[in-house]
């Protein structure tokens, strides 16, 4: 077996006696043993697809998860997307994100920035869901889908300069964080949920676990839940702060490195106090 078909045995996605069963399967078929994996169910596509987000470093994303403005959509031609199988998710600032099948295409990462005029970002997403989003948008279409066959390992991100920086302290609090930017607009209005995982050491930056993809340069509002349980919520730190970055983890985690751009001293020494030192 190949590297990437090692790893996907060795991470336990699938086990090596299915693995074998569908490397027979698709050479009798001639097919891609990636397809015989999902016919027959021992990997979803969604799964296959967060697999190979992580092995390229290009995160995945469940388009559900956005709501796409029409502004956004209407950057690219109808038939463009379903040649391509991509579709828009947001633009931010001078960056579009899309999301495709097959980020690694050449003539997409060449043509593109000049078609659009800007930066491109690409992120990772199934071909039925991109499908199902574009029908959404433009009616019904049937394609016949080729899952990908290869993914190039990407050097992992390494987040910004002034977060490698700076010393961070551990912080491991309860937070939530509610978008402030009409840029990026979701389905729904409830916050996101999730954990601390560091504070800065000169407190202009901290990082969090989430469970969606949020592109950078982001406004936030962030509300720190210290004492949060299930009988009470206790008191809560109140700032503000824009994405800088956001890298995939393990399955659908994502880290966040986030700069304050509205923070008091107060809150700032409050965080500090609940940091545990290195």
């Amino acid at each position: 077996m190949e590297s990437l078909e090692n790893k996907l045995v060795d991470g336990h996605w699938v086990r090596k006696e299915q693995f074998e069963a569908a490397r027979q399967e698709a050479a009798k078929t001639n097919k891609s043993v990636w397809s015989m994996l999902v016919k027959a169910s021992y990997l979803s596509l969604d799964d296959l697809s967060i697999f190979f987000a992580q092995e390229s470093g290009i995160p995945y994303v469940r388009i559900s998860d956005y709501k796409i403005k029409p502004e956004v959509l209407a950057l690219l031609d109808e038939d463009f997307c379903r040649q391509y199988i991509l579709i828009p998710l947001f633009k931010i600032k001078d960056t579009v994100y899309l999301a495709c099948t097959n980020p690694f295409d050449a003539e997409l990462t060449d043509t593109l920035p000049k078609t659009l005029g800007c930066a491109i970002e690409f992120l990772l997403a199934p071909p039925r869901s991109i499908a199902a989003a574009l029908d959404a948008s433009w009616g019904p279409e049937e394609k016949t889908f080729i899952l990908e066959k290869s993914i190039v390992q990407q050097k992992p991100l390494q987040g910004l300069t002034f977060w490698r920086e700076s010393q961070r302290l551990p912080l491991t609090i309860p937070m939530s964080l509610s978008i402030e930017d009409e840029a990026l607009s979701l389905p729904y209005a409830t916050p996101i949920d999730g954990y601390t995982r560091d504070i800065s050491h000169n407190g202009t930056a901290i990082g969090l676990e989430v469970f969606l993809y949020l592109p950078k340069g982001v406004n936030i509002a962030l509300e720190f839940r210290p004492e949060a349980s299930l009988f009470s919520s206790g008191y809560s730190i109140k700032t503000k702060g824009e994405i800088v970055y956001c890298r995939m983890e393990k399955g659908r985690q994502y880290f966040l490195g986030i700069k304050f751009t509205e923070i008091t001293s107060e809150a700032r020494e409050q965080l500090f106090k609940l940091a545990t030192p290195k």
